[in-house]
């Protein structure tokens, strides 16, 4: 537009704002401008259709009194939407959702403490190698290969640790605002926020511009059908655009349980890997390794007394070892054998957590695609009663739970029926070889 045209727009904008105030000056004529002057017409352009239906309607005589005025003839004024004051506006929108949205829900940030997980200091063993060689190669090519990823596994065997390693390595490539990290809990109450606050294309936004986005806990989706649809459309998004993703469960896709199909399927598309409970030579490790950070000098057979008898996942682990540097701190002295074992008694004796009745139920109610509660109740459909027999035989093979227990948890039946259904597994376990291998992989699941 021409410097003219600019300059006689500010002198009316100036007689404006003496007639209308400062309030209502600021509210309508503050973000306009002058796009020409020609044949007796001023065309002026504002940043919305509402604004110059409002500003034709209501200041429209006054507007043409003050430019003709000005331009010293009878000048009409035309208001039409301009492209780029509109472009601005959503711009300016969009920030103010974001920055409300992050204020009220902030994401969740890495701390101090999480830059301590990396690739080079996870522990690498039979029980969790795979899951790392498909870690390096995200790293290596983020959306190449194995995309989406799928993690999974027990409590405290370190796929948060990978997860976060992911985030890290990305960052020091210089990808650090590429490489979006957050808990399904955290994605869910992002989104319930902004479905409430009307900032839900903020929100979008926010987790669409990733280019890899690493989401833990993913088995906190089930039974949360909206979110579920919404964390598809940002998966859908990001794939299309050859983005990585990467998931951590504690459960594999299939058994997660009250999960979409259509989620599932996409989780399934790419890798899955599992992490297993380490053996004993990657317990030593992790031990050595983890005594080394506390600066804890240990004797060799220290190392290998909580290897041989720390048996369950890597957070016991660093229990014990904390444990020890607490010792040591109190009693200001080394820690020798006899230390050790009277320090981790309540540890040692209490073993490797066992299984529970109710972890029994929740896990062939997810295979079993049924609803929480149909395991103990008296229904008696043919689907139902299988995955209660298929749950009582886990209880007795894996919890060594008596049959009076398992009856009394599965809604109080009799002992006879409780030896039936563990029988009746059992010999179809041995009959059919399918059966066998997902008996095997729910029981995968417990770690045993």
């Amino acid at each position: 537009m021409e410097a003219a045209t600019v300059a006689v727009w500010g002198d009316i904008l100036s007689d404006v704002r003496k007639e209308v105030g400062e309030t209502r000056f600021n509210l309508w004529f503050k973000n306009t401008i002058a796009i020409r002057v020609s044949e007796g017409a001023l065309t002026i352009g504002v940043p919305s259709g509402f604004m110059a239906e409002w500003l034709e309607s209501h200041y429209q005589t006054l507007l043409a009194k003050l430019a003709s005025a000005r331009l010293g003839a009878r000048t009409a004024v035309k208001v039409v939407v301009d492209g780029e004051l509109f472009r601005a506006k959503r711009r300016e929108e969009s920030r103010a959702k974001e920055e409300l949205l992050e204020e009220a829900a902030p994401r969740e940030k890495l701390g101090v403490e999480a830059r301590r997980f990396t690739l080079d200091n996870f522990v690498v063993g039979p029980c969790n190698s795979v899951a790392y060689a498909a870690a390096l190669k995200v790293v290596e090519a983020p959306g190449e290969v194995y995309n989406p990823l799928f993690i999974h596994g027990g409590v405290g065997l370190g796929k948060t640790h990978l997860l976060v390693a992911i985030a890290n390595a990305l960052r020091g490539k210089g990808r650090a605002s590429a490489a979006e990290y957050v808990s399904a809990e955290g994605f869910t109450n992002r989104f319930l926020f902004a479905l409430r606050n009307g900032t839900l294309d903020a929100f979008r936004a926010g987790y669409r511009r990733a280019k890899t986005l690493i989401i833990d806990d993913v088995h906190f989706l089930a039974s949360k059908p909206a979110t579920q649809d919404e964390f598809l459309s940002t998966f859908n998004s990001l794939s299309r655009e050859g983005c990585q993703i990467v998931m951590a469960s504690d459960s594999h896709p299939k058994l997660i349980g009250k999960l979409k199909e259509t989620l599932v399927t996409r989780f399934l598309s790419g890798m899955v890997a599992k992490l297993e409970k380490p053996g004993y030579a990657t317990r030593r490790e992790i031990f050595s390794r983890k005594a080394a950070d506390r600066n804890l000098r240990l004797a060799d057979e220290v190392a290998d007394f909580v290897a041989k008898r720390i048996k369950g996942s890597i957070r016991e682990i660093e229990g014990a070892v904390n444990t020890l540097a607490a010792y040591a701190t109190l009693a200001k002295s080394p820690i020798d054998m006899a230390t050790a074992a009277e320090a981790l008694k309540g540890l040692i004796e209490g073993g490797s957590r066992p299984v529970r009745l109710p972890e029994v139920e929740a896990v062939v109610t997810a295979y079993s695609g049924l609803s929480e509660g149909d395991l103990r109740s008296a229904r008696r459909t043919r689907p139902v009663s299988q995955a209660r027999h298929l749950a009582m035989y886990l209880a007795r093979s894996l919890g060594g739970f008596s049959y009076e227990e398992i009856g009394n948890h599965f809604g109080g039946r009799n002992h006879s029926s409780v030896v039936s259904a563990v029988e009746k597994v059992a010999g179809q376990v041995n009959e059919d070889a399918q059966f066998a291998r997902e008996v095997a992989a729910l029981k995968a699941e417990f770690g045993l």
